[in-house]
């Protein structure tokens, strides 16, 4: 299949990373990112406006009225202690160079944003732009394919190597940790040596990308363009253009379900689970604003729904390595969890604008984010249960042995006691016991035994839940 070319003047992108980290580390995290000269981001710091953004500078005040206040005061803190989304950001404006084969583009590295996630969670997000002259729509494509890869494993991913006045790369990763950012790594919580390996809501190991995408006037924009961007198709290995389907009516079809088409003809905003990328037409000075949109509104519109994709995934992974009926505490643990994200994080309206709810209602669907929120309530409840109705059976087999002795004990008048033990003289005489005083000997041990077991076994569990909660804040 022919792929058509459109030719884009002005390209804006933005590549989020999620990442966990100890709480307990917080404040270290915060102190050193401070000392490498991130700035603390606030909405009344007004000279923050057009500092990371390039020549585009965004609006604190449309941030301001964009979202509900029960959520804005929690993306927005007002101080660095606090324990909700704290955002730190820093300007770099660096200009380097992607190589594929013989084919180089150059772009530049605007600004980094390290925001502190509650609950453990973290994103970075990395701002990249490629002005310089224009490009068919097969090469930015074909960038936001390669920059959002962090570690090449198959072959549509290797290859590439980022040029920079200071180096060369051969991922984005090495890019990013061993120039930009490499005082991030050591807080970086990972279970293997891999370190994507250890994060169950980094999918594909991949970045998501997001982009403004602006074409020469009045070009015309297919539907395969659409499509493509998606998809994220760029070029084949071999440099050719490439679009994953070559099926007319399934091309229409993905473009009418992912598409926001609010100022079509123009202007088009594409969603997918790996990418949301906007495409116009328009004349560059009337982009503007919307370019002030994507990266000030529609970033954090994105921003809040990837967060919740993260946390869903998260408490998905955890609770599927819980070991059956091992461990409850666990299970009560995830369920405190995921209430506390409900009822401080969690709301199904963010926007007041009805363009932002059209926006987040997509990233909702292609990010599943009801069906995950949903299943992971309902497993967590349904896991909650069973291992109630397992304590219950426990409880109910410990009170059949007490009742047990409570009854030899009431037929003894609840005096267990032979007058021969008042001597220690006399317990060579145990041989003479009557059946009686058998009775009464056997069961005053045996409770003294069981007595001494459960104190045992019970500060025992106290003992290792105590060291899992320290292994869990300080491993």
């Amino acid at each position: 299949m022919d792929v058509a070319p459109l030719t884009i003047k002005q390209s804006y992108m933005t590549f989020l990373f999620p990442f966990a980290y100890r709480t307990n580390n917080r404040q270290e995290i915060s102190a050193v990112l401070l000392q490498e000269g991130f700035s603390f981001f606030t909405l009344d710091n007004t000279a923050l406006e057009n500092a990371f953004y390039g020549d585009i500078s965004i609006v604190h005040e449309e941030l301001d009225q964009f979202f509900y206040p029960f959520l804005e005061d929690k993306l927005f803190p007002a101080t660095i202690n606090s324990s909700d989304f704290t955002r730190f950001s820093k300007a770099f404006y660096t200009q380097g160079s992607l190589q594929y084969q013989e084919n180089h583009l150059n772009y530049e590295v605007m600004s980094i944003d390290i925001t502190l996630c509650p609950f453990g969670n973290g994103i970075l997000t990395v701002r990249t732009s490629i002005t310089d002259t224009a490009h068919d729509i097969s090469d930015i494509l074909h960038f936001i394919h390669y920059f959002r890869v962090l570690e090449a494993k198959l072959r549509e991913e290797k290859g590439a190597i980022h040029h920079f006045p200071f180096g060369d790369f051969l991922s984005t990763s090495e890019l990013l940790f061993n120039h930009f950012i490499p005082y991030l790594q050591p807080f970086l919580l990972h279970q293997q040596d891999d370190i994507y390996k250890g994060l169950p809501f980094f999918e594909d190991e991949r970045m998501f990308a997001a982009a403004y995408l602006i074409s020469e006037e009045a070009s015309e924009l297919l539907p395969e363009h659409l499509f493509r961007l998606g998809q994220v198709d760029g070029r084949t290995p071999e440099g050719k253009p490439f679009i994953s389907s070559t099926n007319p009516k399934y091309i229409a079809n993905y473009v009418q379900e992912h598409s926001h088409t609010r100022w079509a003809p123009n202007s088009y905003m594409v969603t997918s689970a790996q990418a949301q990328i906007t495409l116009t037409n328009l004349p560059i000075e009337k982009c503007t604003h919307s370019i002030q949109e994507f990266m000030g509104i529609h970033y954090y519109n994105l921003f809040i729904h990837y967060f919740y994709k993260m946390m869903l995934l998260k408490l998905s992974y955890e609770y599927s390595e819980i070991k059956w009926g091992k461990d409850k505490l666990v299970v009560n643990e995830l369920i405190e969890l995921i209430t506390k994200f409900s009822a401080r994080y969690y709301f199904e309206e963010v926007v007041v604008r009805t363009e932002g709810r059209e926006i987040s209602q997509m990233l909702r669907k292609f990010f599943n984010i009801q069906e995950h929120y949903l299943e992971t309530k309902s497993t967590l409840d349904s896991l909650y249960r069973i291992q109630e109705d397992q304590s219950d059976s426990r409880s109910n087999n410990l009170l059949f042995i007490l009742t047990v002795f409570t009854v030899i004990s009431g037929i003894y008048g609840m005096n267990l006691v032979i007058d021969g033990w008042k001597d220690s003289k006399e317990f060579d005489s145990i041989w003479s016991y009557t059946l009686f005083e058998w009775i009464a000997f056997i069961t005053a041990l045996s409770g003294i035994g069981l007595s001494l077991v459960l104190v045992c076994l019970t500060a025992f569990k106290m003992l290792q839940n105590n060291m899992r909660r320290y292994r869990k804040k300080y491993k």
